[in-house]
C-alpha cells in the first residue's frame, strides 16, 4: 500500500506544482446574475482567466452570430500553457522582451481613485504605481485602449479624459504627477461624474462603437459617506463595466453594489496599499484575454477572436459559406448599388444600365430620357418635347391648325398684344393708340392723360390740367392774384433771405442792410458792430470801445485828466492831484464803477449812457431800453423798402417813466417828464384811448389785398430781429462793463 500511496502523492505534487502558476484570488460569495440583471446595452464584457477546470464548451451562438470552433481547437489549458510555453522562449532568448504581452481588444477605461485623508501620502503612492503598472501592460492608442482618471474625496475632479493621451509614457507621467484632495469619501458623486462626464463623445469615450467597451476601476479604502447602489445601476445599465478594488477598511457591501456581476470577477480586497501591485497579474489576465487568432485558425479570410474561441469572417463582396470558414463571393448588385434604372453583375463590382427610351448619363448611373423630337417629327414649325411624345407649337403671328401639326397667319392684335388701350393692326404687327383726352408714352404701349390745356384757358403765365378742368400757375418770384389768373411780383426778402439784420427788395433781388453802429461784412449778409475807436476818437493814450462811443484810458505812471481824454503823469507835479482849479480827488483814489468826477476835494460817481446810478451813489444799473422801432412801410412799382430805427434814451437826468416800464403803450412810448405820450409806428393810427394803434388804410393798398398780410407778416420779422439785437447789445454791454472795472481795479 506504501508504493501506490507514494505513487499518488508525487502525482498530486506534480498537478499543483503545473497549476501553481495560476493567480488565485479572494473569492467574494455571490450567485450569477438573472438574465433581468443584464443590461442589453452593455458592451460584450471583457474576458477574464478562469481555472482550467472551470472551462466549459461554449453553447452554440445564434445563427447570425460567430459559430464557437471550441470542438475543433485545442483546450483552454493548452491554450495557456502553449502561451506561456511561447513566453518563457521568448524570454529566453531575448532578456530585454517585457514579461507580458497583452494584446487586448481596444477598450475606454477610467480610474476612479480615492485620495481622501485616510489614504496616506505613502499609500496613496503605492496606489499611483498599481495604475501605472497596469497602463504598462496595455496598448495605449488612439485606436487602442484609452484612458481617463477620476481623482475624488469630499469633491470630484476629473485629472485628464479619454482623449488626453494616447501615448503611453505621458499617460504614465501624468499618473505620477496626480496629489491627493482632501477629506471625505463621495464615491457615488465619483461614478456619476465618470457616468455622465468622463464616459461622454467630449471626453473622447468612443460611445457609437458596440466593439469598445467602456470599464471604471474604483480604487477606495473605506465607506462610502454618500448613496451608491442606484447610480452605480444607472452606471452599469448605461454600458459601464464596473471594478471595485478594496483596501483595508473598505467596506464590502458596498464594493458589491457598486461592482458588476459576476461579484468574484469583478470584486477585489487587499490588506493594505503595500500589496495592491498583487492585483496588477489578475487585472492583466482580465483585460488582455486570449489572442486564439494568433495560435492558428481555419478561417479563409479574416479570424476575429471570441473569448476563449474565433470566428470566421469573409472580405467585402464575398459570404461566408455553410462551413463557417470558407468565402464565397456575393452579387455585387445585391450588396447595394446608386444605378437608377438596371444593374448587372460585373466581376468584384457592377454596371448600370438603363431602360428602353433612356440612355445612360456620364456619371454612368442616372438615365435620361431619348428626345422623341430628335427621332422625327410632322411638326411644321416647332416641335417640343413632351414625355414619350411631343407637340407642335407655332413661330409668333401664326396659331396652330385643328392637324396640331401645321400652323397659319393669325390676326397681330388677336394673337395678343401689349397696348393699354387701342391695338390697331399693322400688316404683320400692330400699332398703339390712346383714349380721347390721353398721349403716348414713348415707351409707345402705355398712355397718360394729356397735359396741355385747351385754348382760351386765361392764365397769365402757367397752365396745369387737372382732371377734366385746369389750374392757373406763376413763375418763380410772383404770386397768383385773388383772380385765380394773373401773377403780382412777391417780395424777394418775403421768399427767404441771408440778411443777419435788414432785407431790402432791389427789384429781382434784395440787399442786405446793418443796423447804427454795424457795418455788412464781405459775404454781404452779415453784420459786425462798428469800431468807435477806429472810426476816430480824441484821446491821448490808449482808446477803449464801450457800446456805441469809447472811453480813453492812460499808460502806466499816467492819469486821466478831467477832460477825460488827455493824460498827465503821475507824481511828476501837483497838476495830477490839485489841477489847474484845486486838488484831484479821482486821482487820489476812488470806488466809482463806471466815472469818476472831481468836486474839490472830494468827487461824485456817473454812470455810462444806458446805465443809472445805484443808491449806494457808486455802482450803475442798466436801465430798461425800451425797443422803439419806427418801420416805413411803401409800395411802389412793386419795390418795398423798410427803414428801421432803433432809439434809446441818451439823457438820464431825470426820471424815464417809459424806461421803468409803467406804460401801455401799443408801439412807441415817449417819456414827457414825470409822464409819457403814444406814438404808433408809420402807417398805424394813434387810436381813441390814446396808446392802441390801428393799420392806416391808403388807397394805394386796395389794389392789393395780399399785400397787407405780407406787410404784416415783414414788420413781425423785423421786430423780431431788433429784439434780439437788443438782447446782444445788453450782454456785449455787460461784458464791456467787466473788463473796465477789472482794468479800473
Amino acid at each position: 500500500m506504501t508504493s501506490p500511496v507514494c505513487g499518488l502523492l508525487c502525482l498530486v505534487l506534480v498537478l499543483s506544482e503545473a497549476l501553481g502558476s495560476f493567480p488565485h484570488h479572494r473569492k467574494v460569495p455571490s450567485a450569477r446574475p438573472r438574465a433581468s440583471d443584464l443590461s442589453p446595452q452593455v458592451a460584450p464584457r471583457l474576458q477574464r482567466r478562469q481555472d482550467p477546470s472551470s472551462l466549459q464548451q461554449r453553447p452554440r451562438e445564434a445563427q447570425q452570430g460567430p459559430r464557437n470552433f471550441q470542438q475543433q481547437q485545442p483546450t483552454r489549458n493548452h491554450l495557456i500553457l502553449q502561451q506561456q510555453q511561447q513566453q518563457q522562449q521568448q524570454r529566453g532568448s531575448d532578456s530585454a522582451a517585457p514579461r507580458h504581452h497583452c494584446r487586448n481588444r481596444p477598450i475606454d477605461l477610467v480610474f476612479i481613485i480615492d485620495s481622501s485623508r485616510s489614504v496616506r501620502p505613502v499609500e496613496f503612492e503605492k496606489a499611483k504605481e498599481f495604475l501605472q503598472d497596469m497602463v504598462d501592460s496595455l496598448q495605449i492608442g488612439h485606436d487602442a485602449t484609452r484612458v481617463g482618471l477620476v481623482n475624488y474625496a469630499s469633491t470630484v475632479q476629473i485629472e485628464f479624459a479619454l482623449k488626453t493621451f494616447f501615448d503611453k509614457s505621458a499617460l504614465k507621467q501624468a499618473l505620477a504627477r496626480v496629489e491627493p484632495l482632501a477629506s471625505g469619501t463621495m464615491t457615488g458623486m465619483a461614478i456619476r461624474t465618470a457616468m455622465e462626464e468622463a464616459f461622454t463623445t467630449k471626453a473622447g469615450a468612443r460611445v457609437g462603437s458596440a466593439n469598445i467597451a467602456k470599464v471604471a476601476i474604483v480604487v477606495t479604502d473605506g465607506r462610502p459617506q454618500d448613496k451608491v447602489e442606484e447610480v452605480s445601476a444607472a452606471a452599469r445599465a448605461s454600458g459601464i463595466e464596473i471594478y471595485a478594488v478594496g483596501v483595508d477598511r473598505a467596506d464590502m457591501m458596498s464594493l458589491r453594489m457598486m461592482a458588476s456581476r459576476p461579484y468574484e470577477e469583478h470584486v477585489f480586497y487587499v490588506e493594505t496599499y503595500g500589496v495592491i501591485e498583487k492585483l496588477t497579474s489578475k487585472f492583466r489576465e482580465t483585460l488582455c484575454g486570449l489572442d486564439v487568432c494568433g495560435l492558428g485558425h481555419k478561417c479563409q479570410h479574416t479570424c476575429v477572436n471570441s473569448g476563449d474561441s474565433y470566428y470566421c469572417q469573409c472580405h467585402r463582396g464575398y459570404k461566408l459559406n455553410p462551413d463557417r470558414k470558407t468565402c464565397s463571393r456575393v452579387d455585387s448588385c445585391a450588396q447595394g448599388h446608386d444605378c437608377q434604372h438596371v444593374c448587372v453583375p460585373h466581376g468584384d463590382s457592377y454596371l448600370c444600365e438603363c431602360h428602353r427610351g433612356f440612355v445612360l448619363n456620364a456619371d454612368r448611373k442616372s438615365c435620361a430620357r431619348l428626345r422623341p423630337c430628335a427621332q422625327g417629327h410632322e411638326c411644321q414649325h416647332i416641335c417640343v418635347d413632351s414625355d414619350d411624345s411631343y407637340t407642335c407649337r407655332c413661330h409668333e403671328g401664326y396659331a396652330l391648325t385643328a392637324d396640331q401639326r401645321t400652323c397659319s397667319r393669325s390676326a397681330a392684335c388677336s394673337r395678343g398684344h401689349d397696348c393699354q388701350h387701342i391695338c390697331v393692326e399693322n400688316g404683320n404687327s400692330h400699332i398703339c393708340t390712346c383714349h380721347e383726352g390721353f398721349a403716348l408714352n414713348a415707351d409707345q404701349k402705355t398712355c397718360s392723360r394729356s397735359t396741355a390745356c385747351n385754348p382760351g384757358h386765361g392764365c397769365q403765365h402757367v397752365c396745369v390740367r387737372s382732371g377734366n378742368s385746369h389750374l392757373c400757375a406763376c413763375h418763380d418770384g410772383h404770386a397768383l392774384n385773388a383772380d385765380q389768373k394773373t401773377c403780382s411780383r412777391s417780395a424777394t426778402c418775403d421768399q427767404g433771405n441771408n440778411c443777419q439784420h435788414i432785407c431790402v427788395d432791389d427789384g429781382h433781388s434784395h440787399i442786405c442792410m446793418c443796423h447804427d453802429g454795424y457795418v455788412l461784412n464781405a459775404d454781404q449778409g452779415t453784420c459786425s458792430r462798428a469800431d468807435p475807436c477806429a472810426l476816430g476818437h480824441e484821446c491821448q493814450h490808449i482808446c477803449i470801445d464801450t457800446d456805441d462811443s469809447y472811453i480813453c484810458r492812460c499808460r502806466a505812471g499816467y492819469v486821466l485828466n478831467p477832460d477825460d481824454k488827455t493824460c498827465s503823469r503821475h507824481g511828476s507835479d501837483r497838476s495830477d492831484v490839485t489841477g489847474s482849479s484845486g486838488p484831484n480827488a479821482c486821482a487820489r483814489g476812488h470806488n466809482c464803477q463806471h466815472r469818476c468826477v472831481s468836486s474839490g476835494h472830494s468827487y461824485a460817481c456817473q454812470c455810462r449812457a444806458g446805465y443809472v446810478l445805484n443808491p449806494d451813489e457808486k455802482t450803475c444799473s442798466r436801465r430798461k431800453l425800451p425797443a422803439s422801432m419806427d418801420l416805413v412801410l411803401s409800395q411802389g412799382s412793386e419795390i418795398h423798402a423798410a427803414i428801421v430805427h432803433v432809439s434809446f434814451p441818451v439823457s438820464f437826468s431825470g426820471l424815464d417813466v417809459c424806461a421803468q416800464g409803467n406804460n401801455t403803450c401799443q408801439h412807441i412810448c415817449i417819456s414827457d417828464g414825470d409822464s409819457f405820450k403814444c406814438k404808433c409806428r408809420v402807417g398805424f393810427v394813434l387810436n381813441a384811448d390814446q396808446k392802441s394803434c390801428s393799420q392806416e388804410l391808403r388807397s394805394e393798398l386796395t389794389q392789393d389785398p395780399c399785400m397787407c398780410e405780407a406787410q404784416i407778416l415783414f414788420q413781425k420779422k423785423v421786430q423780431s430781429a431788433i429784439q434780439e439785437l437788443i438782447a446782444k447789445h445788453i450782454k456785449l454791454s455787460d461784458k464791456v462793463t467787466l473788463i473796465e472795472s477789472q482794468q479800473q481795479y
